[in-house]
């Protein structure tokens, strides 16, 4: 990722939130916060199960269609099995049973409808219930054994599940499973295009080793949508919010409904006015009223006391000859004046006001100490004067002007009686008489307080009433306020992770569409081998960004879906097609694939591809398939390609027998040496049975070499297999093998005695009456050379 990003035109910001979702979700978190980014270590893996993983054996015991015990044995590498029986004989049994024992749980009960699927998980003959699945391991001697076992009381969810006798770790398994599960059971055969499409997309997703890249694009996704989230919060939001302004009558609510109709609201003017700063006008007078101040109590009571104590000051020193007295004082300092000036030139001075006394020495003297005395007496007088004259000033300074408010809050409230006493108040200023000053000030002090205590309550009445009503506003625009910061804040972080997002979304398309075309190109190849005459063509196989599967399928060049145009058959192949390569990757623990069923549906040519394809997936894994179509089987033999294979039969009581199945000829064959010694058949059955088993293998030997016959002219398997169901008697299907004529039977034994001799037109005939007419054993003889011939 880091040269990638190296190459790209990516800002450096982008380019660390690539890198740190790709270490983790706490790594990223750091990043965006902006915390440093220490250098992890890369996650580690937990333990897988192991490598080289092969079956060696599954063992039932009281499960589905099995009873008693029975084993699968199993060649522990590379090659083809095939495990075949009739419907209901229990061979789908031992493939849920390994797919059970390994994953926990059945794909098909998963998928299923209805309960009834997984009512019947126990055997109704057996409740003592356990599946074993022996793996053995590449490099290593002993063998793995994984068993499940339920006690008769235990539901399908509970039992025992070990390894070795340990209990299952079923977390070291889980990734392995799920990334490489080994089972392709037919119910998901048939549903791989038809499911959820996520289903396949997580399924081949996950072989591409991107998951770190998924999960670091899913994060960035993620934190993606919350930061888009908190920036379009506020827009989405902002319109409710005025439109709850706007209905209401506070101004504080229409100068935020204002705000906020802008294209780029004040935040700050939204955050004065939701935290109270900044309120609208009435409002604001309101509490202009409330912070409306008057002189302080103990102010107010100090200058009373300074203004009582200089008027009686005052009042005790201004006598009623106070005047008079001071009017004396000034005389005789003016005749001391007089008299010390006439002293200097040596001649006494007649009183200035009468012009009969004498101002002599004698005179002086008395007249200064009576100076004195009134100068003193002056002195107090003036003291006493100045001191009133301060506590006057003192008294007028309490006297404030009236507050503008007063009158400017007068279309908001009734501010008369305030405003009235307040005025009164302001002109004791111009009171000269002291008394009438400290009579009236006080007064009017008082009926002020009153005025404007009453003013406040009913102020602060108003302000709690508007207060309440905007409240709930204030709140609101606030958090919008809030969540407006933190968009424009978060506004920059969402640009780096869009474009961190969109960078590695195609820079994971493009290591998908990398690392897909191997495994693409492989089921292709598949696909060849599987449609044979199909003209439906498989192109390109893509992972779409919406989470599917995207199949480039054309029908003779014409491109249209899957679903719309393939068969049933068609898409069985399909499935196939898509799962192999996923279950063959070299990375896949497991060297081992069961598939349940995969010819049904399949038309013959399609059978003939099945078969190649499994023998070239079974040169490099072990393939377990389990069918009950013969025709599987038939391919495989006719073609020549190597396959072990196995017959399921089941008898009464649940019993299931598992035995290497000859090819259809010898099978019959067998059956007829087996009914021959069996002493508790009546001797005319014996006969009859014998015959008909001996007439099914030259049917068988008829059939086979037709098919080889007419294939390999390059017949269409379809036209075979209708002839061949044109041919209801042992002679006709005789005579489409020797003669390749069906409309010519009478022809076949003459044919026979010319060519093999007298004794196979003798066979016939014995095989026709039932083995009546000579001995069992050479009838089975004979049988057995005749369709030896066919053979050939």
């Amino acid at each position: 990722m880091a040269g990638r990003l190296a190459k790209d035109d990516l800002t450096p910001r982008a380019a660390e939130l690539v890198l740190a979702a790709c270490r983790g979700d706490a790594a990223l978190e750091r990043t965006l916060a902006g915390a440093p980014s220490p250098d992890e270590a890369p996650r580690e893996r937990t333990d897988g199960p192991g490598q080289g993983i092969f079956v060696s054996e599954i063992r039932v015991r009281g499960f589905r269609g099995i009873g008693p015990q029975a084993r699968l044995p199993l060649a522990p590498g590379p090659g083809l099995t095939v495990v075949t029986g009739r419907n209901g004989s229990g061979k789908s049994s031992f493939a849920e049973a390994a797919e059970l024992a390994l994953t926990g749980y059945n794909a098909r009960w998963t998928r299923a409808r209805h309960d009834v699927w997984k009512q019947g998980w126990r055997n109704l003959h057996q409740n003592d219930t356990a599946v074993e699945l022996d793996l053995v391991q590449a490099c290593q001697v002993n063998r793995t054994t994984i068993r499940r076992q339920w006690a008769p009381q235990d539901d399908l969810a509970r039992g025992e599940w070990t390894q070795d006798d340990q209990p299952f770790d079923a977390g070291r398994w889980h990734e392995a499973l799920e990334t490489f599960r080994p089972f392709l059971p037919y119910s998901e055969l048939g549903t791989v295009l038809d499911a959820q499409p996520e289903d396949l997309y997580e399924a081949m997703h996950r072989l591409l080793g991107l998951e770190a890249i998924t999960e670091a694009q899913q994060a960035l996704a993620e934190h993606r949508k919350r930061l888009a989230e908190i920036v379009a919060r506020p827009h989405d939001r902002r319109e409710r919010v005025r439109a709850e302004l706007l209905a209401s009558q506070d101004e504080r609510a229409r100068r935020a409904a204002a705000l906020l109709g802008g294209d780029s609201p004040d935040l700050d003017a939204i955050a004065d006015l939701a935290l109270g700063a900044e309120v609208g006008s009435g409002t604001n007078l309101l509490h202009q009223i409330m912070d409306v101040a008057l002189p302080p109590d103990e102010e107010v009571d100090r200058v009373r006391e300074t203004l009582d104590l200089a008027l009686g000051a005052v009042t005790a020193v201004a006598t009623a000859n106070a005047q008079d007295s001071l009017r004396c004082s000034e005389i005789l300092r003016l005749a001391i004046q007089l008299q010390e000036s006439a002293k200097d030139s040596h001649r006494d001075q007649t009183c200035p006001v009468c012009d009969l006394g004498r101002l002599d020495g004698i005179w002086l003297g008395k007249a200064k100490e009576r100076a004195e005395h009134l100068a003193r007496a002056a002195a107090e007088l003036h003291e006493a004067a100045d001191r009133l004259d301060l506590a006057v000033g003192a008294t007028r300074a309490l006297c404030v002007p009236v507050p503008e408010v007063l009158t400017e809050a007068q279309g908001v409230l009734d501010t008369t009686t305030a405003l009235q006493a307040w005025q009164a108040w302001e002109d004791c200023v111009s009171i000269d008489d002291p008394v009438r000053l400290r009579q009236d000030v006080f007064e009017r002090y008082t009926s002020l307080v009153q005025a404007v205590d009453q003013l406040k309550s009913v102020a602060r009445e108003q302000i709690e009433r508007r207060d309440l009503v905007w409240r709930p506003m204030a709140i609101a625009l606030f958090e919008w306020h809030s969540q407006a910061q933190q968009a424009i804040a978060d506004a920059e972080v969402l640009a780096d992770v869009t474009e961190a997002e969109n960078w590695i979304r195609k820079t994971a398309a493009t290591l998908r569409s990398e690392r897909i075309a191997p495994f693409a190109k492989e089921s292709q190849r598949i696909w060849q081998r599987l449609r044979q005459q199909s003209n439906v063509d498989l192109g390109a196989v893509r992972l779409g960004g919406a989470r599917n599967v995207e199949l480039d399928v054309s029908v003779d060049g014409v491109s249209n879906s899957a679903l719309a145009v393939m068969s049933q058959g068609e898409l069985h192949s399909l499935g196939l097609a898509l799962f192999l390569p996923r279950a063959m990757v070299d990375e896949s623990p497991f060297r081992f694939v069961v598939i349940d069923d995969p010819v049904q549906a399949m038309d013959p040519s399609k059978v003939d591809g099945l078969a190649q394809v499994l023998a070239d997936v079974g040169l490099t894994r072990q393939v377990v398939v389990f069918t009950h179509d013969e025709r599987l089987v038939e391919a495989l033999r006719r073609l020549r390609l190597p396959a072990t294979v196995w017959e399921v039969c089941r008898g009464e009581e649940s019993v299931v027998q598992v035995r290497l199945a000859d090819d259809p000829v010898g099978r019959c064959l067998g059956d007829a040496r087996a009914m021959r010694i069996d002493e508790d058949l009546p001797d005319a059955l014996r006969a009859e049975l014998v015959a008909s088993c001996c007439r099914a293998a030259l049917e068988a030997a008829a059939h086979a070499r037709f098919r080889r016959e007419r294939l390999g002219r390059g017949v269409p398997h379809a036209e075979v297999e209708r002839v061949l169901e044109c041919a209801l008697t042992t002679r006709q299907k005789l005579a489409l093998a020797v003669l390749d004529d069906l409309a010519e039977p009478s022809k076949l034994l003459p044919h026979l005695e010319e060519v093999v001799g007298s004794w196979a037109v003798d066979l016939l005939l014995a095989c026709r009456v039932g083995g009546e007419s000579g001995d069992l054993d050479v009838l089975i003889r004979d049988t057995e050379l005749l369709a030896g011939w066919l053979q050939r």
